[in-house]
Formats: C-alpha cells, sequence, structure tokens
C-alpha cells in the first residue's frame, strides 16, 4: 500500500494529517531529502537554437565598493517554464503570462517518467511509458506534475561547443501523448531536453505545446537531475513575475525520501 492509498485499501486518498501548515511541513521536510533539478547558469549553456543567449557582465559602478554583475538572458533560459501565451494557441488561456500564474502553478506531486532515449534522432516518445507508469503507481491525478527523464541531459549538458549534443535531434513528446496528458488533466509537464517537442518539431506540428498550453498546462524545459528521483516526487518551482512574460527561468526542486 502506498502513502497516498486509504487504509481501506481503496483508491480513494487517504485522510491527510491535521495541525498548523508549518508543523506539519517542517516535519515533512525533515523527513525528505531535497533533489536540485536546475541546471546552473554560466556562459555558453545550451539554449534553443532561435532563442536569446546567456551573458553575465561584470559591471563596474563609479568606484561603488560593491560587487555585482548584469544578467543578459531570454525569459527561456536553463530551466524554465514556458507560459500559454509562449505560443499563439486558442482558448481562455491564450493571454496568460507567466506574472499572472498562481504560487502554487508549479508545486505539488510530480509523477517521474523514466525512459531513456540513447541515440539522436528526433524520437517521438509514445504513450507507453506513462501508461507503464500508471501500471506501477496508480492512475495520473488531476493536477499532477509529469516530467519525462529521458537520461539526455546527463550526459549532453555542458557549456561550449560540447553542449551541442544537447541540441542535436533530441526526443520529445509524440502528438498522442499530449493528448493523453491533457486527458489526465495534469497542470504541468517537463523535460530534461531544450523543447518538449522533439527536434525537429515532431514533423513540424509541435504537437505537445499547442495541445498542453492551450489548456493550460505548463511546459518545464531543461530540467536537471530527474535520474536522481524515484517515480514520486513532491515537485516545486517558482518562476519570476516577468509582467507579459512568456516563461521564465526557475528554481526546481523535488523532496524525496530521505
Amino acid at each position: 500500500m502506498s502513502d497516498t492509498t486509504h487504509p481501506d485499501g481503496s483508491d480513494r486518498p487517504a485522510s491527510p494529517p491535521t495541525g498548523p501548515a508549518a508543523e506539519l511541513l517542517a516535519a515533512a521536510f525533515a523527513r525528505g531529502r531535497l533533489v536540485d533539478l536546475t541546471h546552473p547558469l554560466v556562459e555558453g549553456i545550451p539554449t534553443y537554437p532561435t532563442h536569446a543567449k546567456y551573458f553575465q557582465n561584470n559591471w563596474l559602478a563609479f568606484g561603488d565598493p560593491a560587487r555585482m554583475n548584469q544578467l543578459v538572458l531570454g525569459e527561456h533560459t536553463g530551466t524554465h517554464v514556458d507560459s500559454p501565451c509562449h505560443f499563439p494557441v486558442a482558448g481562455s488561456h491564450a493571454a496568460t503570462a507567466v506574472d499572472q500564474l498562481p504560487l502554487t502553478a508549479l508545486v505539488g506531486r510530480c509523477a517521474v517518467v523514466h525512459t531513456p532515449v540513447s541515440e539522436a534522432g528526433d524520437v517521438q516518445v509514445g504513450v507507453a511509458p506513462v501508461l507503464a507508469w500508471e501500471q506501477r503507481n496508480g492512475r495520473l491525478r488531476e493536477g499532477d506534475i509529469v516530467l519525462f527523464d529521458f537520461d539526455w541531459a546527463r550526459t549532453r549538458w555542458t557549456p561550449g561547443p560540447e553542449g551541442f549534443a544537447h541540441l542535436d535531434r533530441w526526443p520529445g513528446l509524440a502528438g498522442e501523448t499530449a493528448e493523453l496528458l491533457r486527458e489526465r488533466r495534469v497542470k504541468a509537464v517537463g523535460t530534461d531536453c531544450v523543447s518538449l517537442d522533439p527536434g525537429d518539431g515532431g514533423d513540424g506540428e509541435l504537437r505537445a505545446h499547442y495541445t498542453l498550453l492551450e489548456e493550460g498546462i505548463l511546459i518545464l524545459e531543461n530540467v536537471a537531475n530527474l535520474d536522481q528521483l524515484p517515480d514520486l516526487a513532491y515537485f516545486m518551482a517558482f518562476p519570476l513575475p516577468i509582467v507579459k512574460g512568456t516563461g521564465s527561468p526557475v528554481r526546481a526542486v523535488a523532496v524525496v525520501d530521505g
């Protein structure tokens, strides 16, 4: 029986413990371990080919003894979230910018789908890994965050020309997989690749982006260290409140058993 199964053996979630939120959270964090899922920001990190690059400039200001840097970066730099307005989608979410997302948008139960793809080739990952995850762990719940561990960034994410391998025909979701996750009413879907769609855009259609963002389902890209997570974890990430922003870098963290 999992921790989320009701004592009567049904799929109905067990009643949560009661008490002050601060005490419950302190106890939960004391039992757990934090895993950093964020790539460090350093010049030369892999960036989607058409997106702005990252620069860190030393800033000198008239003898001010304080040290500081100027950062030049795009909204979709490093580990980041796509808000619905990133793509010209239809529906009520079309204009939702990153500053309009609630603080809970990227906080919650996290399903980690481990499905390694070793060879470049714009692989479109179908529904089988998701269904296999559900066979082991139970059906995805409404509001879950789903992260796909393609084992792509572990050896490919590095600054400089060596990082070009990260941008070479990476894997992504097939349209049918995006449709399944939309049907499950998850609230965010992420990948360790530079885009949730494969390197050729899924035959150029970018179906994962259009299918999910149109429903208000957020997209996380360039998520790090997914190989360190079990099938289930608790996920937290917070974007910057960029007014009219199409996305934002995030500091992503998972809580797992200690």
